[in-house]
């Protein structure tokens, strides 16, 4: 479209110079002296003007010193300008006076008589310039005929016409065929590399869904769904996750407690700041939901319904055994998220995030090696998803993904999968992967 609009424009270009030049303008003026003396030849003789404003004047001026003088004066610049006439001038001697102005240089040339005196004076490039005659302010000169005279501009010949339309219709051509050939190598190109989509499994309830979220990083929302976890200090933030990540295990002790987050403080200190810690825990968790923090036996727990804790509900689902689809699905929408505690680098936590981290790929990678891959392609991909979030470079999952678009009959993406693995493998471990994809599609 771009070298089209060139070619037309192109076209206008070559046509532009036979319509568009402008052309002198002559005034011819005759004037004759009327049987008077050259002391008496003197008078204005021609204005100029465009919109009845006077653009300049030529004057006839008295001699001085035996020399009359044709003087242009010009409003623009209020400078006249003047040329000599001839030496004498016998009494009913034509006054022959040629005005050319050219428009595209503005500048203007005055012949008088058989002598060809030149004027060259600066006109303004005005189009429908007045010129209006004068009779002469002085005695002994008469105007005896005026003429205008503007050239036609040049129209195009015939011959020339045919060859600017030859030229055109070769350009044309020219197009045409580029256009066809550009069009059959793009066609011949090799396909680009395929963005592969990871996020298939889509969940909401996360953003909207009252609850402490420890998946994908610490987030609490209130029951009307309006995320509160800036409100929690530092201190706040980390004995409320002691609290829930101890509670499965049977609660934490006050002196787990004070030595992780008041090791610094007296037995007293620390026991007056976890009381009122504690306070203030309860009274952001009423607004979360059904929440009771209490102490069994020595141990402090975090008591909760599961489904107002994600880690809660993990918990259950992994240790329930054998799992439904249903309930794979719904741990898909907790791990999902991401890992457990994303964020969040106490050293504490550290052995509890790889626990979690490994009872995932285990869970997730038994469930997925025991589909059907004819009917369940879809969930495998889910799950493989979920396991990349872990473990980008888990062979079992890659494997599983290219078999899963290959029988949903998308070899494209089962190759560009394998790609991007093999490119993540040589980055990660400074070597090649040591496997082919036919070597990984077939275990």
């Amino acid at each position: 479209m771009k070298r089209l609009f060139l070619l037309v424009f192109a076209g206008l270009i070559l046509f532009q110079p036979l319509h568009a030049q402008p052309q002198p303008v002559d005034v011819h003026l005759a004037l004759e002296t009327a049987g008077a003396d050259q002391e008496g030849i003197h008078g204005q003789l021609l204005n100029i003007s465009l919109n009845n404003y006077i653009l300049c004047s030529f004057l006839l001026d008295k001699p001085v010193d035996g020399v009359a003088t044709l003087t242009l004066l010009q409003a623009a610049s209020l400078q006249p300008r003047s040329l000599a006439l001839p030496d004498s001038l016998p009494d009913g001697t034509p006054l022959d006076l040629l005005f050319r102005f050219r428009q595209e240089d503005s500048t203007c040339v005055v012949r008088m008589g058989a002598d060809s005196c030149r004027f060259e004076g600066v006109l303004l490039n005005q189009r429908n310039l007045t010129f209006t005659p004068l009779s002469g302010g002085g005695s002994g000169l008469r105007l005896v005929s005026m003429a205008v005279n503007q050239e036609k501009p040049a129209r195009p010949t015939w011959p020339m016409m045919l060859l600017i339309a030859a030229i055109l219709a070769a350009d044309l051509v020219f197009f045409v065929f580029l256009h066809i050939r550009n069009s059959r190598r793009r066609k011949t190109k090799p396909e680009a590399p395929v963005v592969i989509a990871s996020h298939r499994y889509v969940t909401s309830e996360r953003n909207t869904r009252g609850g402490i979220y420890l998946f994908g990083g610490f987030r609490v929302l209130t029951g009307e769904g309006e995320d509160i976890t800036a409100r929690f200090s530092p201190i706040l933030r980390e004995l409320l996750l002691l609290l829930v990540c101890h509670t499965p295990k049977g609660g934490i002790t006050s002196e787990l407690i004070k030595t992780t987050l008041w090791y610094d403080k007296d037995e007293k200190s620390a026991v007056n700041n976890r009381s009122v810690s504690i306070f203030k825990l309860r009274s952001l968790l009423r607004e979360v939901g059904s929440f009771e923090i209490r102490s069994n036996q020595g141990r402090w727990v975090l008591e909760a319904p599961e489904d107002l804790v994600d880690y809660y509900r993990f918990i259950s689902l992994v240790k329930s055994g054998v799992l439904t689809r249903t309930q794979m699905e719904e741990l898909l929408t907790i791990v999902e998220a991401g890992p457990l505690l994303n964020g969040f680098n106490e050293l504490w936590a550290d052995t509890l995030k790889a626990d979690v981290t490994d009872s995932i790929l285990s869970v997730l990678t038994h469930f997925a090696l025991g589909l059907d891959l004819r009917t369940q392609a879809d969930l495998v991909l889910d799950i493989c998803d979920a396991i990349d979030k872990f473990d980008s470079l888990n062979e079992t999952a890659i494997a599983l993904k290219c078999k899963a678009y290959r029988e949903k009959g998308n070899s494209t993406l089962s190759r560009q999968v394998f790609a991007n693995f093999q490119k993540e493998y040589q980055a990660v471990y400074g070597e090649p992967f040591t496997r082919d994809y036919s070597e990984m599609i077939s275990t």
